[in-house]
């Protein structure tokens, strides 16, 4: 089982934004199965990529790669942005 939760936010701040990440049986319906998701949220809303029944491990590890990236891409621009701006 893989259960990672984490603030995204300083201690000090009244903020609840936080990244969890699970793998692991989970019980629903009295049925036993595995669940398998990330989940991104603040203080309003929150996101949840899931692992559905017709995805293959590597179908939704794909998705979580793409995920990556797509940030990573996002982050550089916004550093760029931030740069440009001084």
């Amino acid at each position: 089982m893989y259960n990672k939760r984490t603030f995204l936010n300083k201690n000090t701040s009244p903020s609840t934004g936080n990244i969890a990440c699970f793998d692991g049986a989970t019980i629903w319906k009295s049925k036993k199965y595995r669940n398998t998701f990330i989940s991104i949220s603040d203080c309003n809303c929150s996101v949840r990529l899931h692992k559905i029944e017709d995805d293959t491990m590597e179908d939704f590890i794909d998705k979580l790669k793409l995920l990556k990236n797509e940030i990573s891409d996002f982050i550089d621009y916004l550093e760029k942005e931030k740069t440009n701006e001084k």
